[in-house]
């Protein structure tokens, strides 16, 4: 795991590029603080650099990595998990190796196959792979999107980065809002790929690579989430079986590594499984982490998280979260976010990873299997769908803007909405576009794209052949990519912690991706196919739970000290929200403890990135991050 930047096509001396890279790799500090490397071409005006979390070849898997001629040079920030086998390949067809690193496996598939090499690869990664003879920038981004890259074009060169931290450290390109993506995330409670919180940035998109050489910047998918034809004399026992190796061999490949991997562990289906089998594979040596919620007992699971963790004899870990700790981890969070994003408990996540991060270097984690699997409540209702072909559309639009908050608001929205993909998207809005008319100040409103760019991509709908896919396919290109695992590469790289997927393992996902409908969801019984494994692997109470999402303590927001916090930054500070309209609607909002609090922590994350990147606090980031390179 690392951190990963860079420039091309520079207007820049070598002296200067040199001196970018040195400081854009200290900005990623917290992503790999045990080693960094740096290699400008000067006759190329380009240069690749990188900090280093050392996981796989401890003593020589330094990057940039290059090839035998040292013309083809690469840095990647993640893993690759099937690295050895192409390895044996590439020796078989006469490649010389230096080190044991799956970086070095990434520069001679690329000179072997070119970008086709992308579809070989299984593991999660933001790559690069920079060839000096034709001056030739290559950019990908793993399926799923567990691995983050952020881009610029500037008028002094091309950079790019695994944070945006990084590019502002080069000083090719400085942090300004990007208002339409803010009015999205108003939306949507994420900022959807390409777009990024700052003008003139771009996040490369989940599956796809970019091309960055003289002729200019072009790109392209090489993995798509596209449903496939199901198998009519299959089984469901062969299903199940082929799960249970499948899973089983994903969670063996993320178990390879130098160091000891943990996992994270809440007592839960998913993490219970990838546990289990982790246990299998390391014994009693495998240690488990698990976050305690004392203040709320309702969402404590601690019970069962220990339940698990005795029957598999763990070295078991657990950290207490309170909403006190909040208020002063939310500018923490912020500054490695470099984002709002209020679709997931972010404050939950960074203080399970500092406690993971003080024994181990790595953990195995259990995302992606209700994207995968219907594992959400909303997917498996359909009521709604069903009463939209009687809905009048626009007299149920405009009394949904005027609601409350709630269960009958997201119903209108759901009825009137204008097409099916934009009805799913309805289920997750926060804020309408007359909610964003009145609480952002109006030189910052910037409405005309609202949810359009997280909806459901039109070639994966033309794949879907019910109402669940639809669905699924929607979380999996939506919230999965661009919030959950967004976040979770955020929360676990500031604690220089690597987190680690066997369910979005690409055989697994491939798996669902044939899978029948009837053994995901049926008749209100979600991860049907997941929960027989779970009956044959799991302890009874546990495998007979019902889905419970990792979330802050319901009405945390409404109660000390969060409310009293929330009052202070949200009318206190400088910003897009219009201040006027919060002092009449915050304190409605603060004591009806219901669907508000989804607007609640929308604002507070909006504001408190607002504050450390584009307020005055964001002159005092710049400093810290000079301080570093000086």
């Amino acid at each position: 795991m690392c951190g990963i930047a860079g420039i091309v096509n520079a207007r820049l001396s070598s002296q200067e590029i040199g001196l970018a890279l040195g400081r854009m790799q200290h900005a990623m500090f917290h992503r790999g603080p045990d080693e960094s490397g740096e290699r400008v071409f000067a006759d190329a005006r380009a240069g690749l650099c990188a900090r280093r979390l050392s996981i796989v070849d401890l003593e020589n898997g330094k990057q940039p990595a290059a090839n035998e001629d040292q013309t083809l040079y690469a840095v990647l920030n993640g893993e690759i998990y099937n690295y050895k086998p192409l390895r044996v390949k590439l020796l078989s067809l006469g490649h010389r190796f230096r080190t044991n690193s799956d970086t070095e496996v990434i520069v001679h598939l690329y000179e072997r196959y070119g970008i086709g090499f992308l579809d070989q690869l299984q593991g999660m990664f933001a790559l690069a792979v920079y060839d000096t003879r034709h001056r030739k920038l290559l950019l990908a981004r793993d399926g799923p999107g567990m691995k983050p890259l952020y881009f610029a074009r500037t008028n002094r060169g091309f950079v790019f980065a695994s944070e945006a931290k990084a590019l502002f450290a080069s000083g090719l390109i400085h942090a300004e809002p990007n208002l339409a993506a803010l009015n999205v995330y108003l939306a949507a409670g994420f900022i959807p790929a390409p777009m990024s919180a700052f003008s003139g940035i771009e996040k490369l998109e989940a599956g796809r690579y970019l091309i960055v050489d003289q002729a200019g910047v072009q790109g392209g998918p090489f993995w798509e989430y596209r449903y496939r034809a199901v198998d009519p004399i299959r089984s469901d026992a062969e299903y199940i079986e082929e799960l249970d190796g499948l899973l089983r061999n994903a969670v063996r490949s993320h178990l390879a590594a130098d160091v000891p991997v943990g996992a994270f562990l809440s007592g839960g289906w998913d993490s219970s499984l990838t546990a289990t089998f982790a246990a299998e594979q390391a014994g009693s040596n495998l240690k488990t982490f698990s976050i305690v919620f004392p203040d709320d007992p309702s969402a404590d699971e601690s019970r069962f998280s220990r339940r698990i963790a005795r029957q598999l004899g763990t070295d078991h870990y657990e950290i207490e979260y309170r909403s006190s700790l909040l208020p002063a981890l939310l500018p923490k969070i912020a500054r490695h976010l470099e984002e709002p994003c209020s679709r997931v408990p972010t404050g939950v996540l960074f203080v399970l990873a500092s406690l993971a991060s003080q024994h181990v270097k790595t953990v195995l984690s259990g995302e992606g299997a209700d994207e995968l699997f219907g594992g959400y409540e909303r997917v498996r209702i359909e009521y709604p769908y069903l009463l939209r072909r009687f809905a009048a559309r626009a007299p149920l639009a405009r009394l949904a803007d005027w609601c409350s908050p709630g269960r009958f608001r997201r119903a209108l929205r759901i009825l009137s909405a204008p097409d099916e993909r934009t009805a799913d998207a309805e289920w997750n809005r926060v804020f309408t576009l007359g909610d964003k008319r009145r609480v952002l100040r109006p030189e910052y409103q910037c409405s005309a794209l609202d949810l359009e760019p997280a909806l459901l991509s039109l070639p994966a709908l033309e794949t879907c052949q019910d109402i669940l896919q639809r669905r699924l396919a929607f979380e999996f290109e939506g919230r999965l990519g661009n919030a959950i695992l967004f976040e979770a590469d955020k929360m676990s790289m500031a604690h220089s912690l690597e987190v680690r997927m066997p369910f979005l393992d690409r055989s697994v996902v491939d798996f669902t991706l044939h899978l029948p409908s009837r053994l995901k969801v049926h008749r209100g019984r979600e991860k049907v196919l997941l929960s027989t494994l779970a009956r044959r692997h799991l302890p009874s109470e546990i495998a007979s739970r019902r889905k419970k999402g990792l979330a802050y303590p319901v009405g945390a927001w409404s109660r000390p000290p969060l409310n009293t916090y929330v009052r202070e930054l949200l009318l206190s500070s400088d910003g897009p929200i219009n201040r006027a309209y919060l002092q009449r609607q915050l304190p409605i909002w603060l004591e009806k403890r219901n669907g508000e609090e989804s607007q609640i922590s929308s604002l507070v994350a909006l504001q408190t990135w607002w504050n450390e990147f584009i307020g005055a606090k964001a002159g005092e980031l710049s400093a810290v991050v000079a301080g570093r390179s000086a």
